[in-house]
């Protein structure tokens, strides 16, 4: 099979995959009642907002190779702008989204602005910095409810009369949003501006000669994946009507490079995987071990980064199906003509 073959098969593949998990997702709240518990439903919200999160988050760190210690200061942002509209203004869910996409717009340019003069290890210090100032913030803040948060948070509605309070009814519409990000997404990084973000990442210097403004670009995908993060933000509100001033932690930050590195930098599906694994994992070890469930999940992270970089998505890779069943057929053979 020549060169040409190999990429349209692996592309018609890998579209057959996503088909068929959306086809699964889309299913699920099917059997919610009588197949399993209603909880399952909420642990997969959880995985479709924090998934638009990574998705965003990958586009920065693993595509541009810039970690950034501090996308929460804009999930935490989308969270609370989303609270005090549908508080004090109105509770249509797309009236929160623009707005904190408009604010998180300002706030990512200006911050861009300021993180990306610095690389490596000083943009992940610059972008914890801000982070912690914002934390700071709302932590102090009464108007903003301080150590409280902001709770009584009405459920939002997608058109006047229609609401969106039902787990099932935003179970979908979450859905809906993640197969948008991931659509956008992926065409960011099948675009041009995804192959230079890649060159950016392989060698900055080579980028700059070839004549690209690479920290105009490094801009761009910073904004990029704040937009990404606000609309997770919003998405959390609906999900968990109460924003406590932990949206802004650094510990928060770092739940997402540990889904990012988990899953696979990247990739784009790496980091859904991460957040999957995560959020599943936790919940099961958490029955399993009380308190001692973050060890845990440490260690299978240490683990991970150790012996396999790539993450998921890099074991994944190197398991050849076919390589697999032939394993298994000849293992079957040789038991049949020992029998």
């Amino acid at each position: 099979m020549t060169l040409k073959g190999k990429i349209i098969r692996k592309v018609c593949l890998r579209k057959i995959v996503e088909v068929g998990i959306l086809l699964l997702l889309v299913a699920i709240p099917l059997g919610s009642g009588c197949l399993f518990s209603d909880f399952y439903i909420a642990l997969f919200l959880r995985v479709f907002i924090f998934g638009i999160m990574m998705l965003g988050f990958d586009l920065l760190a693993g595509y541009c190779g810039l970690a950034s210690f501090g996308h929460a200061m804009f999930f935490g942002t989308g969270a609370y702008v989303t609270a005090i509209v549908w508080k004090y203004l109105n509770d249509s869910v797309w009236l929160a989204i623009f707005i904190g996409l408009g604010l998180n717009t300002i706030l990512g340019y200006i911050l861009a602005l300021l993180c990306v003069r610095t690389r490596t290890i000083y943009f992940v210090f610059l972008t914890f910095a801000f982070s912690q100032f914002f934390f700071v913030t709302a932590n102090s803040w009464r108007l903003i409810g301080g150590t409280d948060g902001i709770a009584g948070i009405p459920l939002p509605t997608l058109i006047p009369g229609i609401s969106l309070g039902h787990r099932t009814s935003f179970y979908y519409f979450s859905l809906g949003f993640l197969v948008i990000a991931y659509w956008f997404a992926r065409r960011i990084v099948n675009s041009h501006f995804g192959r230079v973000l890649r060159g950016i990442r392989q060698n900055e210097e080579r980028a700059k000669f070839l004549g690209y403004n690479t920290s105009l670009e490094i801009r761009k995908v910073f904004l990029i994946s704040a937009l990404f993060a606000s609309v997770a933000g919003t998405l959390m509100v609906g999900f968990q009507p109460f924003v406590p001033p932990y949206y802004y932690h650094w510990s928060l930050s770092g739940e997402f490079v540990i889904m990012e590195i988990l899953g696979g930098m990247g990739t784009l599906v790496g980091p859904l995987l991460g957040a999957a694994i995560v959020i599943f994992m936790g919940d099961i070890l958490s029955t399993w071990f009380k308190e001692a469930w973050m060890l845990c999940l440490g260690a299978i992270y240490v683990m991970c980064v150790l012996y396999s970089p790539e993450g998921v998505t890099g074991i994944l890779n190197n398991i050849s199906v076919v390589g697999v069943l032939k394993k298994l057929f000849t293992r079957f053979k040789k038991g049949f003509y020992l029998g």
